[in-house]
């Protein structure tokens, strides 16, 4: 059996330069790396194969890819290919799929594996856009997978945005890793540095036999515009003289003056348009796989209302009738019209969900954009949809503006959150998967009005039977719930020192997160990490206790609107990723804390 693994080299977040003059970012200062996330795709297809089976390695990039492509020639791939031509510059999601989808083609695996999303451009949307052009069902997010008995069986279990889920099917598939699947494969220098270049296959786009008009930026449905800076600009006060209380009250009082007033009731949306045109509808999908609704979706309808005056955004429930609950947040929102597409089956299948989507963008072409959220339930209906029509996908945006006279301008972050992009679809509709957080639902219901239809859209076909799945955050313990999240770092001292902190997290109100290194050691799940392989949030106040600051969890506080940390390192990173810092012992400090803050959140 043939298993093709899809990798990329990426530069080092820390070796980045901001060309401000140019507006770019420049990315030949420095080496480059195997993706970590498609290092771990090398090493499940390598534990994967049997006898007689053949891994290949297969990367579009330029000819220095080819170095540390070497690596995984190192590690014991068979077969490393990589694709450089410079008509592929500038390529964006879609025409990048477009090239490895026909060199796997040429392949004829069995099996493809890729990282779920890279460390540079952060989209996550290759993967499901790749598989829908291949016209194959995908994987997203394994955390395990196994080949089964037979010959073309497999299972595997995914992470899902509240646990996991196992599923079973057949050969042919796609699957993207996650991070916990498998510790990426470390050969030694020696073993790099001894593999022949020679060995490492170059490809042009002729070999692959695309045209030229489907490479580069002249084939790409979207296009980058101008891209800024987007460093921290915290204050770093750090607090770390006098006695405890004194620190504490210091460092209150600067907090008090960051956030202001304890907050009012978020400002009522804007008027809808007087004509709700079909060209200006932006559709949102509202549900998760569970067939509810998914709150992070909600930013989304928000920032339509605000920030596009001209358009009118309208919501997609695919799943089990809509509570009064989930109806009356849409309303809140701002929604304005509502399409219900009714699914018995529990969870809804996203390939089920990707032919609604593609059956309202054909019954709907003048939609102006249709939105998804940014879990792996969103990215992969989007991609899908994406690949299928031939669609401009933006993934992860966090802003949308409408400047005169032209497309629709999203704000994307990448690099780690380093810098934001303006980019734009040349197609119709945009689609984006959309980072809400930002965007706060009124306490008060919209004007407008807000009703269901229902559609008769039959689902798709699942792409397989889903297995058990189970929950690993209890109800409400969603992040998008809350207005202050509190971050704990190994500093916090281990499941104990976490279950001390409840009761003050209960009296803030605030929802528990953590970085990396905590969910790795097995404190808090998954689905409560923050930062570059985690989640990107935007609290009014983050409280980090503990946490060293390291730059890969910074990045997920770029947008809090106020950072507190604790810590007993003055030499902490975090102090100069905080607003305000004091240093000195969690334990110590937090019964300070608790009371005084409380206040503050008029709590």
């Amino acid at each position: 059996m043939e298993l093709v693994v899809v990798a990329k080299a990426v530069p080092a977040l820390d070796a980045l330069e901001f060309d401000p003059v140019g507006r770019v970012v420049r990315r030949d200062r420095g080496p480059l790396f195997l993706n970590p996330f498609d290092a771990r795709a090398v090493r499940v297809a390598l534990d994967l194969r049997g006898p007689g089976d053949r891994v290949t390695v297969v990367s579009l990039g330029p000819p220095g890819a080819a170095a540390p492509l070497r690596e995984a020639k190192a590690a014991g791939a068979d077969r490393v290919v990589l694709i450089s031509d410079p008509r592929c510059a500038a390529s964006d999601t879609l025409a990048t799929a477009t090239v490895l989808a026909a060199a796997i083609r040429l392949l004829r695996p069995s099996l493809v594996l890729a990282g779920a999303w890279t460390t540079d451009s952060e989209t996550g949307q290759v993967v499901p856009e790749l598989a829908a052009l291949l016209g194959w069902p995908v994987v997203p997010e394994a955390r395990a997978f196994h080949r089964g008995s037979g010959l073309r069986d497999w299972s595997a279990t995914v992470d899902t945005e509240t646990g996991w889920a196992e599923l079973r099917g057949d050969l042919p598939v796609v699957v993207s890793v996650g991070e916990k699947i498998a510790k990426p494969p470390k050969p030694s220098a020696d073993s790099v540095r001894a593999v022949d270049a020679r060995s490492i296959e170059r490809w042009t786009a002729d070999d692959v036999a695309v045209a030229p008009s489907r490479l580069g930026a002249a084939g790409s449905p979207t296009s980058v515009g101008p891209v800024r800076e987007a460093a921290p600009s915290r204050a770093g006060r750090r607090f770390d003289h006098g006695s405890l209380e004194e620190r504490a009250g210091a460092a209150v009082a600067e907090l008090a003056r960051r956030l202001g007033a304890p907050p009012a009731a978020v400002d009522e949306l804007p008027l809808p348009p007087a004509r709700r045109p079909a060209d200006r509808e932006v559709l949102v999908l509202v549900t998760g796989p569970h067939g509810d609704l998914d709150r992070s979706s909600l930013g989304a309808v928000v920032a339509v209302r605000r920030r596009l005056p001209d358009a009118w955004p309208s919501v997609l429930w695919i799943g089990g009738a809509p509570t009064e609950e989930a109806t009356q947040l849409l309303a809140r929102s701002g929604a304005l019209a509502g399409y219900l597409v009714p699914s018995a089956d529990r969870p809804v299948d996203a390939a089920a969900a990707g032919a609604v989507a593609e059956e309202l963008v054909v019954r709907r072409p003048e939609l102006a954009a249709f939105l998804f959220p940014p879990g792996a339930f969103g990215r992969t209906v989007a991609g899908t949809l994406a690949a299928r029509r031939g669609l401009g996908l933006v993934g992860d945006a966090i802003d949308v503006a409408a400047p005169p006279g032209g497309p629709l301008a999203w704000a994307k972050p990448s690099f780690g959150g380093r810098t934001i992009a303006d980019i734009r679809c040349r197609t119709r509709p945009a689609l984006a998967t959309f980072r809400g957080g930002g965007f706060a639902v009124p306490e008060r219901g919209a004007a407008g009005g807000f009703g269901w239809t229902p559609l008769s859209i039959p689902l798709g076909r699942a792409a397989w039977p889903w297995g058990r799945d189970g929950r690993e955050i209890d109800d409400g313990a969603e992040l998008d719930r809350h207005d202050t999240i509190v971050a704990v770092g190994l500093g916090i001292g281990g499941p104990d020192g976490i279950a001390r902190l409840r009761p003050t997290i209960d009296r803030w109100g605030a929802g528990l997160a953590g970085t990396r290194k905590v969910v790795d050691a097995g404190w808090l799940p998954r689905q409560l990490q923050v930062g570059l392989t985690g989640r990107s949030l935007a609290p009014r106040l983050a409280v980090l206790l503990g946490v060293s600051g390291a730059v890969n969890h910074a990045v997920g506080w770029q947008r809090a609107g106020a950072v507190l940390a604790v810590n007993r390192d003055p030499a902490a990173p975090v102090f100069s990723a905080a607003d305000v810092g004091i240093v000195g012992a969690v334990e110590e400090l937090l019964p300070l804390l608790e009371g005084p803050v409380a206040r503050l959140l008029g709590r």
